[in-house]
């Protein structure tokens, strides 16, 4: 983004925009982990209707948990990554202005 704010910094580095940017990260993060995570949720609550029901053997079910517990580490994981780099790019851009780095 051109560099035209009133600080001589693009939009995405402006300190006048620093919450309106902190927000919308926040919602779209929040957003794409909580949809995942109520999918799975569903899905696991279908296996075990199915299994009650008698429509899903217990091993198969037990496979298709395994199964979910992998993509719930994966989901976290995936959190955790996010969350250390956004920090790395806030301790970078917090080192800019101080003139550290």
């Amino acid at each position: 983004m051109p560099a035209n704010g009133s600080h001589g910094l693009c939009w995405a580095h402006s300190p006048e925009h620093a919450e309106r940017r902190s927000r919308a990260a926040s919602k779209a993060a929040r957003s794409k982990g909580n949809r995942e995570v109520v999918d799975l949720k569903e899905e696991i609550k279908s296996v075990i209707a199915d299994v009650k029901a008698g429509d899903l053997d217990r091993t198969d079910a037990a496979v298709m948990i395994q199964g979910y517990r992998a993509l719930r580490d994966f989901i976290e994981l995936e959190r955790r990554v996010k969350e250390t780099a956004e920090l790395a790019a806030e301790i970078e851009e917090l080192k800019r202005e101080y003139g550290v780095a």
